[in-house]
């Protein structure tokens, strides 16, 4: 769960970040788990779950919409996917419906500036993914039950930001975090997008992520892992301001460098519990120079032969691993990847590169 507060932020990050995410909401989960770690009820009944997960998606329609911000996030979105190996989403215009509902529901009532609104919690879930049915607008009080209601059959989590500039800033604010990057990159099959400018009070962005009943999600085949940033990436962000997010992953930190994520549910491993992984490897290192010091953040039952590990149960799903740099990354610069585990007694391994971009 997660929230750039503009409260707690400096001016540089708000200079530099404008963004304020909200928690995610989570209903779909990998065996019961999933990266976010938020809480939602799904209001809408749930079919029968079918015997297994799809291949990744190759291949989808164009996005079709008439705001060039909502095709910026659809099309930079399934870029971070598909080279991050999670395979694509396809528009879902019932989806898009959702999304366009709920900003304007949050638009229109002025709360995208109501700090205290926002940050509330209601029925478990923060303000900002909650409607209240009191309130012009209103078109269900949770995600799912404003997906159902749009028309959408199957499983909804809704990411959410204010304050972003444009739909590239709204899908770079998700792209540099922690818990919000892990179920950006969940199993998901379809997607509805709204980026509403505001009108004077701020913006709200809001991506529904949905699985059909007739499906599980889609994971990469066996043999290989999801990660982020993705290899040959550039222009990647160097610092992350992680006391925006809420709970902060490293509340003793002032700021950090971006996350490097690891994601290690296949098809053939679409189930993993804590014991299942041994980590044996994970570091961050920039070309010519020594290791960033960083910290590995696991879901409880995870364990390692190799670099310490700080437990985080807000990283719900044991399988989504999460390497955290203690300081900021450096401009401009190239840096190699290097992860090794082994997965029900099976080794995993992958090195990968990425350049950051200017100082953000």
């Amino acid at each position: 769960m997660m929230i750039t507060s503009r409260t707690r932020m400096s001016m540089k990050q708000l200079t530099t970040l404008n963004a304020f995410l909200l928690p995610t909401t989570m209903v779909l989960a990998l065996s019961g788990c999933g990266g976010g770690g938020g809480a939602s009820t799904a209001t809408a009944p749930i079919a029968p779950a079918p015997v297994a997960y799809s291949a990744v998606v190759t291949s989808v329609p164009a996005p079709v919409y008439a705001l060039s911000d909502d095709v910026t996030i659809a099309t930079q979105l399934n870029a971070a996917r598909q080279g991050s190996g999670s395979g694509l989403l396809a528009q879902s215009t019932v989806l898009d419906l959702s999304a366009h509902n709920h900003t304007n529901f949050l638009v229109n009532n002025q709360l995208v500036g109501n700090y205290t609104y926002l940050t509330s919690t209601f029925d478990g879930v923060s303000g900002g993914h909650y409607e209240n049915p009191s309130l012009s607008g209103y078109s269900g009080q949770l995600p799912q039950a404003r997906a159902a209601a749009a028309g959408y059959t199957g499983t909804v989590s809704e990411l959410i930001t204010f304050g972003t500039a444009s739909g590239a800033d709204c899908i770079a604010a998700f792209e540099n975090s922690v818990y919000h990057l892990a179920q950006m990159l969940s199993p998901s099959m379809d997607v509805g997008i709204d980026f509403n400018a505001g009108n004077g009070g701020g913006s709200a962005c809001a991506i529904e992520l949905g699985v059909p009943t007739t499906s599980l999600g889609q994971l990469p085949a066996s043999g290989t892992i999801v990660t982020f940033p993705n290899s040959g990436m550039t222009g990647v962000a160097p610092t992350f301001y992680n006391q925006g997010e809420d709970p902060d992953p490293a509340p003793d930190l002032s700021v950090a460098g971006h996350p490097v994520l690891v994601s290690l549910y296949t098809t053939a491993t679409p189930t993993l519990t804590g014991s299942d992984i041994v980590i044996q490897t994970f570091s961050i290192t920039p070309a010519n120079g020594s290791a960033v010091a960083v910290r590995v953040l696991v879901n409880s039952g995870v364990t390692s032969s190799g670099p310490a590990i700080t437990v985080d149960n807000t990283i719900s799903a044991p399988g989504e691993l999460l390497l955290l740099p203690t300081v900021p990354l450096t401009p401009n610069t190239l840096y190699n990847v290097s992860f090794a585990a082994t997965v029900k007694g099976a080794a995993v391994s992958q090195n990968w590169s990425f350049t950051t971009g200017a100082a953000n």
